[in-house]
């Protein structure tokens, strides 16, 4: 599964949202600074403020995903918004792993779960550690009491929000919020010895590109397009408890 993993990372850093010409259907990273009028909003764009009509009523200070069109007319209108996890709202820290080493560590520590835990108990223990991280690592570990793997990291200098869950033996499900993709859904079966892959998004040109890059996938993969991807672990609740 991690392997599976690696390939839509990989594939995701590919491609610079910030740099990206509009109409392209790619989801771009979009952050709502302020509201205008009745339907148009300041928006950043990688560092580029902008502005934009949007038929939904939008968040400010919150981050989202969504498609951009220029008209004819050289407006801009946003489409396909879908906000991002609360986690990308928050000042909570993700945590700035090398992605080589954080992929060998769950694929070739025998107990990569336990190796993980001490580095978090390790480095909430350490006096160094600031609030924003301690209450990422607090999150990892309420999640894994609940039975769900919660990576909030920074690969290449891209946050990447990765969760997962055994569900028994022959599935695991996982979900991935990428910058560049949107959120994906998976879920990897294994039925006499066969491995299976499915994966769920919500973009078009998200479908496009990981059909093409999983075309020649050494295991069976198919790939939908869904209307609602939602994580595996919501830390929102959680964050609220905390400040209430």
């Amino acid at each position: 599964m991690i392997n599976q993993v690696s390939k839509i990372i990989n594939t995701s850093q590919r491609f610079d949202s910030s740099n990206i010409t509009f109409n392209t259907n790619l989801p771009m990273s979009i952050t709502v600074l302020e509201k205008l009028y009745t339907n148009q909003y300041k928006l950043l764009l990688g560092r580029k403020e902008l502005m934009a009509k949007s038929k939904n009523k939008l968040n400010v200070k919150k981050k989202y995903w969504g498609i951009l069109k220029e008209n004819k007319e050289n407006i801009l209108h946003i489409s396909n918004l879908i906000q991002k996890p609360e986690i990308f709202n928050t000042d909570m820290e993700f945590l700035d792993i090398e992605s080589k080493f954080f992929f060998k560590l769950l694929t070739e520590d025998k107990n990569p779960i336990k190796t993980i835990k001490k580095k978090i108990i390790d480095k909430m223990a350490d006096t160094a550690t600031t609030k924003e991280q301690f209450l990422t690592l607090s999150q990892i570990l309420l999640a894994q009491s609940e039975g769900i793997f919660h990576f909030p990291v920074i690969i290449e200098d891209r946050k990447v929000l990765l969760q997962f869950n055994i569900h028994n033996d022959s599935s695991t499900y996982f979900y991935l919020a990428l910058e560049n993709l949107g959120p994906i859904s998976g879920k990897m079966t294994l039925d006499n010895n066969i491995p299976t892959l499915e994966l769920g998004v919500l973009f078009e040109k998200s479908y496009d590109l990981l059909k093409k890059e999983l075309e020649n996938n050494t295991i069976n993969t198919y790939i939908s397009l869904k209307s609602e991807i939602l994580p595996l672990f919501d830390s929102s609740e959680v964050l609220l408890d905390m400040k209430g």
